[in-house]
């Protein structure tokens, strides 16, 4: 698995955002493209609104050589249940397909399970959605220990159709006992 850091996101990241954040192949299977394009001072709102968040815990991907990879983060944290949900983009096209996604989720679900004095978020669990079609997504999610809760059908309407969604999840307790990846 490929080697990778996770840094807080700042603004000083919004020109490598700005990278991809209008890139259709990159975020075609994200179901929160808004499909107008978002301008610099849009990401800085967002980075804005990211940082100062209470919900929110966002990181930048960096290789181990400091070139940035890409975001992934939790969102809609819901401390009382301590629940949050995943998101991650990996936006070097090069980097794609190398690993880079499983390790930068086993990082932030590292933080996401730690406890909050060392660290982390205390959570409980960690879900996300996908696309039912993007097969690589829940195969990259199911070898870094999510499982499949089930299918929201016809969730989501994008590019002029409607997509079933996949939620999946992962414990903390399956999280602290799973093997080590390779």
């Amino acid at each position: 698995m490929s080697s990778v850091r996770l840094v807080p996101l700042s603004a000083d990241h919004v020109d490598d955002i700005m990278g991809w954040v209008n890139d259709r192949e990159i975020i075609g299977n994200l179901a929160t493209f808004a499909g107008a394009p978002l301008t610099r001072e849009d990401e800085l709102r967002w980075i804005t609104r990211m940082t100062t968040s209470t919900e929110d815990r966002v990181t930048t991907i960096l290789a181990e050589d400091g070139r940035y990879l890409g975001q992934c983060g939790l969102h809609q944290i819901f401390r009382r249940s301590g629940v949050g949900r995943l998101s991650i983009i990996v936006a070097d096209r090069s980097e794609m397909g190398r690993g880079v996604g499983s390790a930068a989720i086993s990082g932030l679900l590292d933080i996401a399970f730690a406890p909050v004095v060392e660290g982390g978020e205390g959570l409980h669990k960690v879900w996300l959605m996908c696309f039912r079609k993007n097969e690589r997504a829940r195969r990259t999610y199911a070898r870094v220990g999510f499982v499949e809760e089930g299918v929201l059908r016809e969730e989501y309407f994008h590019d002029d159709g409607w997509h079933d969604m996949v939620r999946m999840s992962v414990l903390a307790s399956e999280w602290r006992a799973r093997p080590a990846l390779p």
